[in-house]
């Protein structure tokens, strides 16, 4: 329950020619004889200060780089040129070596036997660093001819690929080789090399 403000009329009666004040707690208030009393003013008080808050920057947690598919085919495969006719010649040999194949003298004799050149056909260095599967490679590039140079190849079942003897999947025909080195120095290897490219791209 509040107080009522205190009575102030009687004092003009004991003071009558002074002008009285009153000095509460807080206010002061002037009293004039004859005039009406006054309340004191009530003075605000400011509500305390907030202190202002200050964004803090928050550095976000670096993302996970996006897991990379094994199978990718640039990741496995080095490739070079274009299979215009469907033709890929695979090999696994050191990248200065590769870049060179297409103006290899004996292949490029190789395939001009079978109507094409070096330019017309697609080469691929394997990777070391996985084991391939040539069925997967001639569905992703959807090959006609595959040629595989090499007996040391990291190819899924290599030794299970007679070598010069031609292999279907599908569409594609595919045939594992002795190395370019080893053919270009060998009658025998070449003549086996010829009697394998009649039936792969000639039959």
């Amino acid at each position: 329950m509040s107080t009522p403000p205190p009575d102030f009329s009687f004092l003009p009666s004991f003071y009558e020619q002074d002008t009285l004040y009153v000095v509460p707690e807080e206010n002061a208030v002037q009293l004039v004889p004859g005039a009406a009393p006054v309340e004191a003013a009530t003075v605000p008080v400011p509500p305390p200060a907030v202190a202002a808050e200050v964004p803090v920057a928050v550095t976000p947690a670096p993302a996970a780089p996006a897991p990379v598919a094994a199978e990718k085919r640039e990741e496995r495969i080095q490739w070079l040129g274009e299979a215009v006719k469907g033709t890929y010649l695979l090999f696994q040999v050191p990248d200065q070596e590769f870049g060179q194949l297409p103006q290899h003298p004996f292949l490029q004799k190789v395939m001009a036997a079978v109507g094409l050149t070096t330019m017309q056909v697609q080469f691929g260095n394997l990777s070391t660093s996985v084991t391939h599967n040539v069925k997967q490679i001639a569905l992703q590039v959807q090959a006609r001819h595959i040629l595989l140079f090499g007996d040391d190849l990291t190819v899924e079942n290599l030794l299970k690929l007679e070598p010069y003897r031609m292999y279907r999947l599908e569409e594609t025909r595919f045939v594992r080789v002795d190395s370019l080195a080893n053919i270009e120095k060998s009658t025998e290897l070449k003549k086996k090399l010829w009697d394998v490219l009649q039936k792969i791209f000639l039959q």
